[in-house]
């Protein structure tokens, strides 16, 4: 049995997606409750954000891989066919827009306070990110919980629970290495508006 066979080729590759997806979407749920108290909320709005990113890195791999398989015209991905033609065309500003947040919310640790540019970069990425994920995760919603109960039996199961699982250890690792540096922005930054 071939490596891709092993790990379930495109319907292994369609099933990790969805199991970064799944957990996207609790932590998303948790960084949104965060937002709606700034004040009180900034320091777990910020581990949130931390534990995140290496999921995010896993889910923008594997639509990645299958962006590529499909537009170098790998067999088994042009029968599979693209996304819903509404769904690849909010997936570039769902990207940009999450690597501005991002972007822009590790710069805010990096600088402190005391950039209103940033700040404002990070919110307007944000809102275009809001708008633009609500359509993503609508359009995905159904095939997305179809996944939790049906990826279990496609092969590679162990690889991608470990994959996905490893990605949130990862971002608390990383999240629990910065408390110091987020511990000291708030600080340096008491009585600021977020």
């Amino acid at each position: 049995m071939c490596t891709v066979e092993r790990f379930g080729g495109i319907d292994g590759n369609a099933a990790l997606t969805s199991a970064a997806a799944v957990v996207l979407t609790a932590l998303l749920l948790a960084e949104g409750v965060t937002i709606l108290d700034m004040g009180g909320l900034r320091t777990p709005h910020m581990v949130v954000g931390f534990v995140l990113l290496p999921p995010i890195l896993v889910k923008l791999g594997s639509t990645g891989y299958r962006f590529a398989r499909y537009y170098t015209r790998a067999p088994v991905y042009v029968t599979k066919g693209p996304p819903l033609i509404w769904l690849r065309l909010v997936a570039p500003p769902l990207v940009v827009a999450t690597v501005a947040i991002f972007v822009t919310g590790i710069a805010l640790l990096a600088v402190g306070h005391n950039s209103d540019t940033l700040l404002e970069l990070h919110k307007i990425s944000f809102i275009v990110w809001g708008a633009v994920f609500g359509v993503h995760l609508l359009g995905h919603l159904a095939e997305m919980a179809r996944s939790v109960v049906r990826d279990w039996t496609v092969p590679g199961v162990g690889v991608r629970i470990a994959l996905v699982a490893g990605s949130v250890i990862a971002g608390v690792g990383l999240a629990l290495a910065l408390l110091a540096p987020i511990h000291g922005w708030h600080a340096a930054n008491q009585g600021t508006d977020p």
